[in-house]
């Protein structure tokens, strides 16, 4: 029986672009990146004050690595979920050091700070490469068929998108305009909603 650990989730900004660790074929692929993590609170008088930032650093693997690595960005605002791993190893001196990380699961932007557009990524069937078993939700064949004509190709051995340069267009611009619309803000209740 394997001893559960509990999952913690963090939300905060990039410090650094995602770098890539490894190889790049979605099996070994890995990266990692540093997270901001700035707590704060309301004084007495209604001022935001912000307490001192945590750093941490996330790591990914396998698939979600190359996404990660092609879709965030320094600065942008992240939500990470996954478990507190720790590295350990002794210096040039023999001395004993320690890292402790972010193991991530799920990573994504945090939509409180803005919009995004996502891309369905259509994946070889090679059972072989990934023998872990999907998480609920996440089947291979739970997906409606329409997103899957929706997906793109991506090159399993560098990560990158391999769609042709009309379809890079397209998903552009879909981007701007997405983020053209959300450029005004809209309040909550302007529109009708009643919550």
């Amino acid at each position: 029986m394997a001893i559960q650990q509990g999952q913690i989730t963090i939300t905060g900004f990039l410090g650094s672009e995602p770098t890539p660790l490894g190889m790049h074929d979605g099996a070994r692929a890995a990266c990692r990146f540093r997270l901001a993590c700035t707590r704060g609170y309301r004084d007495g008088a209604g001022r935001w004050q912000s307490l001192p930032t945590t750093w941490i650093t996330v790591k990914a693997f396998r698939e979600l690595a190359l996404n990660i690595v092609n879709s965030l960005h320094k600065g942008q605002a992240v939500i990470v979920v996954g478990v507190l791993s720790t590295e350990e190893w002794k210096d040039e001196d023999g001395n004993p050091r320690s890292h402790t990380f972010i193991e991530a699961s799920n990573v994504g932007h945090d939509l409180n700070y803005g919009v995004t557009v996502v891309r369905r990524i259509a994946k070889e069937q090679n059972e072989a490469q990934d023998a872990r078993p999907p998480r609920p939700g996440e089947g291979r064949d739970d997906a409606p068929a329409e997103l899957d004509a929706q997906a793109v190709q991506v090159d399993p051995r560098t990560g990158e998108v391999t769609a042709d340069e009309a379809a890079q267009a397209e998903v552009i611009a879909e981007a701007n305009a997405v983020a053209a619309q959300a450029a005004e803000p809209v309040a909550v209740g302007a529109q009708g909603d009643d919550f």
